[in-house]
């Protein structure tokens, strides 16, 4: 997973999408990779002022949000692991949410979400509860 600072995310979403041309070392033919990076954009973007986010990693091609705690052993990531825009529901989404201890190497938690905004809000109150 690429890692980028909230500056470096912001400043991405800014810049063109991609492009059908294939890129040399990359397969950027994945499954509606676009829609899903879109998605992924659009569903992030009402938290970015939040104090919690704007301490997390961000990993556009993966669709991914991760945050170390201070003391370097838990890792929370929320990952958008599907996106069908041609399912039932125009915004078909699952979003998986876990926290490891990178210490012993064990999951603590771990969860999957079919709305963006419940993802979000989760993860965010899992770092907070957890963080202080």
């Amino acid at each position: 997973m690429s890692v980028t600072d909230l500056k470096e995310y912001k400043n991405k979403q800014k810049q063109p999408k991609y492009t059908s041309e294939p890129k040399k070392g990359q397969n950027m033919y994945k499954k509606n990779l676009v829609q899903k990076i879109e998605y992924f954009n659009q569903s992030v973007k009402p938290f970015l002022n939040n104090t919690y986010i704007e301490h997390c990693d961000f990993s556009i091609e993966g669709c991914a949000i991760k945050f170390l705690s201070k003391n370097n052993k838990t890792v929370f990531v929320l990952i958008l692991q599907d996106f069908s825009p041609d399912e039932y529901d125009s915004q078909y989404a699952t979003w998986e949410f876990y926290i490891q201890n990178i210490e012993k190497d064990e999951y603590l938690d771990s969860r999957f979400f079919s709305s963006s905004n419940m993802a979000m809000k989760y993860f965010i109150s899992k770092i907070k509860y957890l963080c202080e």
